[in-house]
């Protein structure tokens, strides 16, 4: 039996087509594996291995393994050790940093005493409560001449100034248009004149910042320490040492019934000195207070009478005109005063009536 010929072609290319998407099918779905003579790529075509990290991977190193309870004191303790270590000798640089400070130390020493005292008067303020005994008032006074010419500067900052003087005149380069400066590379183009050339070529002579009471001691007269302030003190018969010799004190006088503390200090300075001072108070109201026991084998019982002793209040007032009275100090049978700087005033009063009261007139003055 014989099939046409038209159909055995169509039949022909219907095979052909099918084998075609057979192998298309197990082309895509298999791995083609190269046969065993086919050539391998040069070692240029090769990729190189890389020995670094690869950045973009996270750090994969392992935990630590966990320590043991002896580990973890000891290292607690090691931490401890060096934490001390270290505050130890911050503290001692602070102290080696403060040694030659003067920081606080005179308001320390100030402090210290000022507790003491105010401990002590409340002693006596216990002491005459108990016994039942008042005390009597008096109002003494600090007429004060201020300072006439400025202070001595310390050595130190004469030094400072002069090295600013310096430096504000030669420690810089002014531009060409100013001629009356120095300039580097160029000879100094004014005279330099010392102190004593500056004083000669004034028109007039200065007056001394030492006058001739300084030099002779006189300490009877107001031109005397012009650099310092000096306060009138009084040797009077009133005020007497253990052994009856008169002492250096201030004027001061007791307080009557009618009449204000400012009143009373008004009437203290005129009677000791007369009234030719002309004074200034700049406050009404006292700037210290000290307490004095009486002692009944230097005091008389009349003057004494039931009383425990005195309580001294201070007044500061400045000259401003006049001189003491001569007659006024003869009358009150008073001979010796003196315009004396507080030095002057704290070595008389700790020679008669020792440190403490020394203290108290040195931070009161």
């Amino acid at each position: 039996m014989f099939a046409c010929p038209a159909r055995r072609s169509l039949c022909t290319a219907g095979i052909r087509r099918t084998a075609a998407s057979a192998s298309a099918t197990l082309t895509s779905s298999c791995t083609v594996i190269a046969p065993s003579n086919a050539t391998s790529p040069s070692p240029q075509q090769q990729r190189p291995l890389s020995t670094s990290a690869n950045p973009s991977k996270k750090n994969s190193n392992r935990p630590a393994p966990p320590q043991t309870y002896q580990e973890r004191k000891s290292a607690a303790k090691s931490h401890r050790r060096q934490t001390y270590t270290l505050q130890q000798q911050r503290l001692s640089r602070l102290a080696t940093r403060r040694d030659s400070s003067p920081r606080d130390v005179k308001k320390n020493a100030f402090r210290s005493w000022f507790d003491n005292e105010l401990l002590y008067h409340d002693t006596l303020v216990r002491q005459a409560k108990k016994q039942n005994q008042p005390w009597r008032v008096r109002v003494a006074v600090m007429v004060e001449r201020l300072p006439v010419v400025t202070p001595d500067h310390p050595v130190w900052e004469m030094d400072y100034m002069e090295l600013k003087d310096y430096l504000m005149t030669f420690g810089k380069e002014y531009p060409e248009e100013t001629g009356f400066m120095m300039r580097s590379g160029r000879e100094e183009d004014h005279v330099v004149e010392t102190r004593e050339e500056m004083l000669a070529g004034l028109p007039f002579t200065p007056a001394p910042r030492e006058t001739e009471a300084d030099h002779t001691g006189n300490i009877r007269t107001l031109d005397r320490q012009l650099k310092e302030r000096v306060f009138l003190t009084l040797k009077t018969a009133s005020e007497r040492t253990a052994s009856g010799i008169p002492r250096w004190t201030l004027p001061s006088t007791l307080v009557s019934n009618e009449e204000t503390l400012l009143d009373a200090a008004k009437r203290a300075v005129a009677d000791s000195v007369g009234e030719d001072l002309k004074l200034w108070c700049p406050s009404n109201t006292p700037m210290a207070v000290n307490y004095r026991v009486y002692n009944s084998k230097s005091l008389s019982s009349d003057f004494c009478e039931n009383y425990y002793g005195e309580k001294i209040f201070y007044f500061r007032v400045q000259w401003d005109s006049g001189d003491v009275s001569e007659s006024a100090l003869e009358k009150n049978g008073e001979k010796e005063y003196g315009w004396l700087t507080r030095k002057e005033i704290v070595e008389k009063v700790e020679g008669e009536r020792g440190v403490h009261q020394a203290k108290f007139f040195h931070y009161m003055l």
